[in-house]
């Protein structure tokens, strides 16, 4: 993945991390059939993120080629903790946490936690 936008030095800024991250999970649950918001006869599911984090090793600059790996840390059937590594020629730059809670969005109310439903937990590593 490169990524260009920058800081006046030329670091990627540090919210781009979470872009890239964002972008993996997205493609990581993509490559497992879902996505960030399904949908069954109940209405729409979606995954908010309710906790995030990264630790910047080493800066990326300007139209470099970075690595983004994602790990499915933890699944407790309610919340999924995503780990993320971001490499630069193989070597470790920023490590990365999500927890994300899985929610139902019922019309016109606030989104409600709900358990990750079978059809979803099925396609996710256990």
């Amino acid at each position: 993945m490169r990524w260009c936008e920058t800081d006046a030095s030329g670091f990627v800024h540090f919210a781009n991390y979470i872009c890239m991250m964002e972008e993996t999970e997205y493609a990581f649950l993509r490559s497992r059939g879902l996505s960030v918001v399904v949908s069954d006869e109940r209405g729409i599911i979606g995954f908010p993120r309710v906790a995030t984090e990264i630790e910047i090793e080493s800066p990326a600059c300007y139209d470099e080629e970075l690595e983004i790996r994602l790990r499915v840390a933890s699944n407790d059937g309610v919340k999924i903790e995503y780990q993320f590594e971001i490499l630069r020629d193989s070597a470790r730059i920023t490590t990365g946490y999500f927890a994300v809670a899985c929610c139902r969005f019922p019309p016109g109310k606030p989104p409600r936690a709900i358990l990750i439903p079978d059809f979803i937990l099925e396609r996710l590593p256990s």
